[in-house]
């Protein structure tokens, strides 16, 4: 029966059938997929083409729908979006053109700074000579051409020190990144010794500052100009749209409505853009886009993947960076921590523990459980866990829902396609098992039902949230799936005082991670004051820094496998499916969309895409 209302649901409210990141594999799949779908759920999801239209407009000018339009914020320290990078509008100091490999982007160069005992306790950059910020009349470069000037070693300090919690005064920084540029740097300043030298300490060694924090590919910063914030001051930097050094630059950015961006008006030091002007459009309502797309009003977008086939039919061509989301269920509120795992201050972890629910453990050994046969609260808390996760049948997900083009994930921060996964950590689909568990934590099953539970779905996760509900309900557990705006949910994430699970990726859910990078942050107390998954795991923590420490990338992957056995087992924050997430363009406007690798945003290089006829 429940069976039934999954594939029911998958056609009432479904929104998406998933790629693998690859397109050509998307493509290959996509036929095959369909009839399959068609056969489960008849022939409402037979598809019927939308074919791609002529090219309408001037060539150079690319219109595109999105889901949001941030807000217009032009200052890293008043939480301008840690995506702008991604624009084409900011830039950083590095750049990731291949996985794993670290190229200069704004800087040339950088080496790593050692004590005497051998151990890495900042670097040095060195920083391009030849970028300029954007303003008026860019086209006169022998006076910087009226821009906010050239971007130096200091432009890049003030940006560092900006966002970071810990050396904005105050401290007031509500920088996206404010924590994790703390976690790195502490409260050490980033320090211009010269114009186009740069010099970083470190408060705790990360051996991903060049790869994550400080790269394209990443979670970024944006460079923003010292100069501006001299001249105009804090509150009209931060109520102006951003000023960076990209190939693109903002003309117009209403928030929630729509953005403008144009190529800059001269050569820029590292690649021309190849269109003139790119329109970006919010359209929230999810069938918008393909009408318009249908009648060439727009040029591309993120269509709801249910959509895909008959666009691909149709003559639609798709893009993508590789970067696919483990979308998972985090229980928040298991904040197991007693104190910062850096500083040693104690937690206040007190809030989560004032009820007694079912999927949270208190690690209090002398707070007592449900289990018949005796148990602590955290024991109780573990089996409920595991039989949730193992009550979850990933693979009729995968197949019914996302028409099989996406991939069972089962640990949020440890990617099933990585050749480094093993089998042991799958949560076999078995609900005998799963009520068994429920039985032996205390919660029979008495008239159908066992204990009632909320589930959060942020917008784009919902559809995979009432999947899980379904299977939740066959054994009993009554889920009441949550829908509403991220930001209301947030404060309590960030506060730690959210008990409720959700469907998240959390920050470090991603399929292109390394293996031997240090491990989900955002599980520990490390973050605290900033984004966190609502769970803090000392074990989680201890594995971290240690292997942040450590240099021997097979010990790293070693210790990370560890780690992987012990999130198995306890089930804190278990993975469903994994959802890539492509662009949908119409290849009579847009020749070639190519993306760089990426490890946090779906897309990237608008200032690359190719216009027919160009």
């Amino acid at each position: 029966m429940g069976k039934t209302i999954l594939i029911a649901t998958a056609v009432s409210a479904l929104l998406f059938i998933i790629a693998l990141g690859a397109v050509y594999v998307i493509e290959n799949l996509i036929a095959s997929s369909s009839r399959e779908t068609s056969a489960l759920v008849g022939e409402r999801l037979t598809p019927i083409p939308i074919y791609a239209p002529a090219a309408t407009g001037e060539t150079g000018v690319i219109n595109i729908a999105i889901w949001d339009v941030a807000p217009n914020v032009g200052l890293g320290s008043a939480r301008l979006t840690d995506a702008i990078h991604y624009w084409g509008v900011g830039e950083v100091p590095m750049k990731t053109v291949m996985l794993g490999e670290v190229e200069p982007m704004l800087a040339e160069s950088w080496e790593l700074d050692f004590n005497g005992a051998g151990n890495p306790v900042g670097a040095t950059l060195k920083i391009r000579d030849d970028v300029i910020f954007h303003g008026e009349g860019l086209g006169d470069r022998s006076n910087n051409g009226g821009s906010w000037g050239p971007m130096t070693a200091r432009d890049i300090a003030f940006t560092m020190n900006d966002g970071n919690w810990g050396t904005y005064p105050n401290p007031a920084s509500i920088h996206w990144q404010a924590f994790d540029l703390h976690n790195v740097f502490g409260d050490n300043p980033a320090v211009a010794l010269d114009d186009t030298t740069l010099q970083v300490t470190f408060a705790t060694y990360d051996p991903r500052w060049n790869a994550n924090l400080m790269n394209d590919a990443g979670q970024a910063f944006s460079v923003q100009s010292l100069n501006r914030y001299f001249t105009v001051g804090e509150t009209e930097m931060r109520d102006t749209a951003f000023i960076g050094t990209g190939p693109l630059h903002i003309i117009e950015w209403e928030q929630d409505d729509r953005i403008i961006l144009e190529a800059v008006p001269y050569d820029h030091w590292n690649a021309n853009a190849k269109i003139d002007r790119i329109v970006f459009e919010e359209i929230k309502e999810q069938n918008t886009p393909i009408a318009l797309m249908e009648t060439g009003e727009v040029d591309a977008a993120p269509i709801p993947l249910k959509i895909l086939p008959r666009m691909l039919e149709g003559g639609f061509k798709i893009t993508d960076n590789g970067l696919a989301g483990h979308y998972s269920v985090v229980f928040s509120g298991n904040l197991w921590e007693s104190e910062h795992a850096l500083s040693g201050v104690p937690l206040d972890t007190s809030a989560v523990y004032k009820r007694d629910l079912p999927w949270i453990g208190n690690p209090n050994p002398s707070d007592g459980g449900r289990c018949p046969d005796g148990c602590s609260d955290f024991e109780e808390a573990t089996l409920v866990r595991n039989a949730l996760a193992r009550a979850v049948d990933r693979e009729f997900i995968n197949e019914t829902l996302l028409g099989g083009l996406g991939f069972p994930a089962h640990l949020n921060q440890f990617s099933p396609i990585n050749p480094n996964w093993q089998s042991k950590w799958e949560y076999p689909y078995d609900s005998d098992e799963a009520g068994r568990l429920l039985d032996e934590a205390g919660y029979p099953e008495k008239r159908g039902k066992r204990f009632d539970i909320p589930l959060y779905a942020p917008g784009g996760n919902q559809e995979v949230a009432v999947a899980i509900a379904g299977f939740w309900e066959e054994i009993g557990v009554s889920t009441a799936v949550q829908m509403y705006d991220y930001l209301e949910y947030r404060p309590g994430i960030v506060a730690r005082t959210t008990t409720m699970p959700w469907v998240t990726t959390c920050d470090e859910g991603k399929s292109t991670w390394p293996w031997e990078w240090p491990k989900s942050a955002d599980h520990t107390s490390l973050t605290r004051g900033g984004f966190g998954c609502g769970i803090e795991i000392p074990e989680v923590a201890d594995t971290w820094i240690a292997v942040a420490a450590e240099p021997n990338p097979a010990k790293q992957i070693e210790m990370n496998n560890a780690l992987a056995d012990y999130l198995y087992e306890y089930a804190v924050s278990f993975g469903v499916v994994g959802l890539p997430d492509p662009i949908t363009y119409n290849p009579n406007k847009i020749a070639d969309w190519p993306m760089d690798p990426a490890l946090f945003q779906t897309w990237n290089n608008p200032e690359a895409i190719v216009p027919v006829g160009r």
